[in-house]
């Protein structure tokens, strides 16, 4: 008949292996633990710890305050309304944002050029907003002018009825 298999495993003794660990970190990780040290003593120039020390100290209170804050409806409207202009700048081709800065000329761009600039003649004016792309961007105003006299003018309930 077979032999079972003696298995002897040595104990092991945790406190000697993690002292055995410790004395080998400064070794392994000398880089890594210096520029912790770095980024500590920068933090603590810039007096980041004690604001978190603070922040931690006074964490219910700031848990209290911005839970307060944000049930206002000021702050809700606020962050839809946040919400709607990422919608609205994210459908926006950054190609027309750009556009439109190349559009200034650098003579209206700096304050002290500005006013020793000529204003242009009103012939000059007319002929810019006769042209096909100012018609274009007017066209858009407008539309966008409309939008907003429309939602002003439509019929909403009053604070009142909603109570």
């Amino acid at each position: 008949m077979a032999k079972p298999i003696q298995l002897d495993f040595p104990t092991r003794n945790r406190e000697v292996e993690l002292r055995h660990r410790l004395e080998q970190a400064p070794i392994e990780h000398a880089e890594a633990i210096l520029e912790f040290i770095e980024l500590l003593e920068e933090l603590h120039r810039h007096n980041v710890l004690n604001t978190l020390r603070g922040a931690v100290g006074a964490g219910d209170k700031i848990v209290g305050t911005l839970s307060k804050s944000a049930a206002q409806p000021e702050t809700l409207r606020a962050m839809r309304n946040f919400i709607a202009l990422t919608k609205l700048f994210g459908k926006i081709d950054p190609e027309l944002i750009e556009a439109v800065h190349r559009a200034i000329p650098p003579e209206l761009q700096d304050s002290r050029q500005r006013r020793s600039t000529r204003p242009p003649s009103i012939l000059a004016i007319a002929r810019t907003f006769w042209s096909p792309p100012v018609r274009r961007a007017l066209m858009a105003t407008g539309l966008v002018l409309a939008g907003i006299g429309y939602y002003m003018n439509k019929e909403r309930p009053s604070s009142a009825d909603q109570a």
